[in-house]
Formats: C-alpha cells, structure tokens, sequence
C-alpha cells in the first residue's frame, strides 16, 4: 500500500512487541497461555505507550491492523498538550478515562513520592469507578482495542493485569509482560535518567515483576482474590463472563 509516495509496512501478526513509528511500548497481549488451558487470542487486546505522535502511516498501520477501539488513560491535562488523531477518526471508538485525578498537571509530580506497589493499590482502591468503566467499556466495544497512557507501564499495566488475571493468566506470566516496558521504554528513560535521580523519581522508571506479584498478594489478602475484588467494585458477573469469552480460546 502506498502512502505519499512511500512503501508502507505493515505491522506483523503474532509478534508481541509491535515496532510503529511515533510509540515505544505498543504489544500484543495475544498468545499468553491460561490455567485453564485456553490461550489469550491474538488481535484482540493490546498495550501501549501514548498514540499523539504517531505519523499518518502508522496511523493507518493501526488501522489496517484492525483495531477498532481505543481506550485512553490519560488526565485531561495530558491531553492539553498531546492529543491526536485517533480522537476524531470514524474508524475508531476513542474513549478518555481517566485512571489519575485530573486536577494533576504533572503527573509524574503527583506519584513520585509513591512506591509502584503503593500506586496500583491507589489505582485499585481509589480509582475503582474508573477501572469499573473501563472494563465495562471494552466489553461493549468492537475489537481490537488498544488500552494506553503515556508510557503504557503502571495505569495500562494495572487494567490489563486485571483483564489477563480475570481470564485466568498466571500471576507470573502477568508479571513478566508488565517487566516487558521495562525493555522497550530503554530509550525515552536513559533520556529522563539524570532528571529522574535529581528530582528523586528513578523508581518509577522501573516495572520490577515483584510489582505485579505483591498486587495480586494485596488482593488475595484483602478481597480473596482478583474475581471478588471486581465483585466488591460493582463489576456485573455478565460483563466478567462477557470479558472472558471475548479474550480467550481455545489452543
């Protein structure tokens, strides 16, 4: 296919990390196999950093890649300053719902002071209405659907832990895909280094496994699991039913 004058790629299926000009962190959730002995399909749900700077081409990569929904984690202040296309394309469903109080310009101003555990457990208990719609809105969208926010590691990480955990992905698998943005946010972080260790936030440049796994302690010990906590936020059983049909298959 032929954009301006140039050949473009398209991008590969079944490949987890997903290499589009304009993003760092853009993967596919497909492939990840259950305790259940089904699998996450491929397709269906993916991750990722900010979309704002993407170029027309790999806009139109996205497209042609089928996805159909976007859901946008990002404050409205984030979006002052870095809104795009997608927002406005008929192809698409964009939702913005916010998983940080929008009355924080700066967010990284806003959580550094906070460990990554002590934030997923703010997400988690403060942010309940929020991941409540979120996951309701996915569950009435078409698919694919990309969920992301700015660097698509801690507000992503803690809908799609969720999303794989209720479809029954072990802990430690979920744990290793949310150490995945460790790797590819390299480039954007070694940038933000000395700034990060001179106004104290080097911490939240890291997604250590351990992360996700005392989460998922902190709600056995306080919920009795993922499945009641989504219960206990007011998640109807049909959209959980729903969610998990929609994500899983057979292998």
């Amino acid at each position: 296919m032929s954009i301006k004058g140039t050949i473009m790629k398209e991008l590969k299926p079944l490949q987890r990390h997903l290499e589009l000009a304009g993003c760092l962190n853009l993967r596919e959730l497909g492939g990840y196999e259950t305790t259940e002995g089904k699998q996450i399909k491929w397709r269906t749900l993916l991750r990722s950093d900010s979309l704002h700077c993407l170029p027309p081409s790999s806009q139109q990569q996205l497209i042609n890649y089928g996805i159909k929904t976007i859901i946008d984690l990002r404050s409205p202040f984030e979006l002052e300053t870095a809104e795009y296309a997608f927002s406005n394309r008929a192809e698409i469903k964009y939702f913005n719902l916010p998983l940080v109080e929008e009355n924080h310009r700066n967010i990284i101003e806003s959580i550094k002071d906070q460990t990554l555990l002590e934030l997923n457990r703010f997400f988690l208990e403060e942010r309940a209405h929020t991941i409540k719609t979120v996951l309701e809105t996915i569950a009435t969208q078409q698919i694919p659907v990309i969920i992301h926010c700015a660097v698509g590691k801690d507000r992503t990480g803690i809908i799609t832990a969720l999303l794989l955990a209720m479809a029954g992905v072990p802990i430690t698998t979920i744990a290793e895909d949310y150490h995945l943005s460790e790797r590819h946010l390299a480039p954007l972080y070694d940038r933000m280094r000395s700034k990060a260790v001179r106004e104290g936030f080097t911490h939240l440049l890291e997604s250590p496994p351990q992360t996700i796994i005392d989460t998922f302690t902190y709600l056995d010990r306080d919920y009795g699991g993922v499945n009641n906590y989504l219960k206990n936020i007011g998640l109807n059983l049909e959209i959980s039913d729903r969610l998990k049909m929609m994500l899983t298959k057979e292998k």
